[in-house]
């Protein structure tokens, strides 16, 4: 029997990711519709269908029971990662048969869809319950620690970290944490003048993420949390927006070329169980939460990996090129390959996540 910790985490999962999934595929599902390709299902989940109904157009609209994604499968479509049949090309209102511009509009559609979704939650977050500023000034530096032993002074404010800006406090803390022992370098203002300070964060294992994070030995000023303008929670979501993805490539970046740690890779699993932490702490944290993951959706998809939006994306720019596509052989190759690289790696972190002990 499931106990009451687990069915949390469970409808947490599922509170995350159904809206996540339904935005993503509804941008695909409208630029589809807008330039005449028809779609036949919309499906929020994989598997057999748990219930549904089907529209005017003739979409079936459908819940399936496996909750790890969706679908959108188009006119000529031969199942749900939008593998062509041998028809599709000259069938009306098929995928296939569309432009090469409305094939990478609808493609891009469900990327961008999830960039939009954050960049409105943020807003609605920054009206509704405000956002804390805190901006970025050292107000104490620890004793005998790394920032003590570079020469950091109280009241010195953070311009730049590696020549990022640092605007608020949290981007200094962010970069710091990701920096266990590597050295960074700070662009500060000291009264009149501006130096330059070389300094290394301690290396501090945190048990409960599993991974080694940075630590300078200083303490932020007392910040201000205020409900902003509409104009102004535009302004600060879409900084949130960059910010968010900006730190997500670099995390991409240290998983492509191997400097990432074990802790910082996640799958479904991992995803569930902060996502009922979330929901524990409130409607803001879930809601801000919802908003990261969207980020996360939206910029691993766009990877040129064959099965995923950005793989699609990389085939058509290659059509734009040489002025004709990839012969479907090769096209089907790949994309079987894409298929298998990506159920192994989640076959993988799932795995991984189970064995690391997650406290359900």
């Amino acid at each position: 029997m499931l106990s009451f910790g687990i069915l949390e985490i469970i409808i947490s999962f599922i509170l995350v990711l159904t809206p996540i999934v339904f935005i993503h595929e509804l941008g695909h599902f409208l630029v589809a519709r807008k330039n005449g390709v028809v779609v036949e299902v919309f499906s929020i989940g994989f598997g057999k269908e748990i219930f549904g109904w089907t529209d005017t157009h003739g979409t079936r609209w459908c819940f399936a029971w496996i909750p790890l994604g969706g679908y959108v499968r188009m006119r000529g479509d031969e199942n749900a990662v939008s593998s062509n049949s041998k028809e599709a090309k000259i069938l009306e209102g098929s995928f296939a048969n569309a432009s090469l511009w409305s094939r990478i509009s609808i493609v891009a559609a469900g990327p961008l869809a999830n960039f939009i979704l954050a960049f409105v939650l943020f807003v609605g977050l920054y009206i509704g319950a405000g956002k804390l500023f805190i901006p970025p000034i050292i107000d104490e530096v620890v004793p005998n620690s790394p920032a003590e032993r570079a020469g950091l002074q109280k009241n010195d404010e953070v311009l730049k970290i590696d020549q990022n800006n640092i605007s608020d406090f949290n981007d200094f803390r962010v970069i710091v944490f990701e920096s266990p022992g590597k050295p960074i370098n700070l662009q500060i203002v000291r009264g009149e003048e501006i130096l330059e300070i070389v300094a290394t964060p301690d290396s501090i294992y945190l048990e409960e993420l599993d991974i080694y994070a940075g630590q300078l030995g200083i303490r932020s000023p007392v910040g201000e949390f205020r409900k902003l303008s509409i104009s102004e929670a535009i302004i600060e979501s879409k900084q949130e927006c960059w910010s968010i993805t900006i730190g997500m490539v670099r995390g991409i970046t240290r998983i492509v070329t191997g400097n990432a740690q074990m802790g910082e890779i996640g799958g479904p699993v991992r995803i569930a169980q902060f996502s009922r932490d979330a929901a524990l702490q409130g409607l803001t944290s879930l809601i801000f939460f919802i908003a990261l993951i969207s980020i996360n959706l939206g910029l691993v998809n766009l990877l040129p990996i064959p099965a995923l939006d950005g793989g699609h994306l990389t085939f058509y720019i290659i059509e734009a090129i040489i002025g004709k596509p990839l012969p479907d052989a090769w096209q089907n190759i790949l994309m079987r390959g894409g298929i298998a690289f990506l159920l192994s790696l989640m076959l993988f972190v799932t795995i991984y996540d189970i064995i690391r002990g997650i406290n359900f």
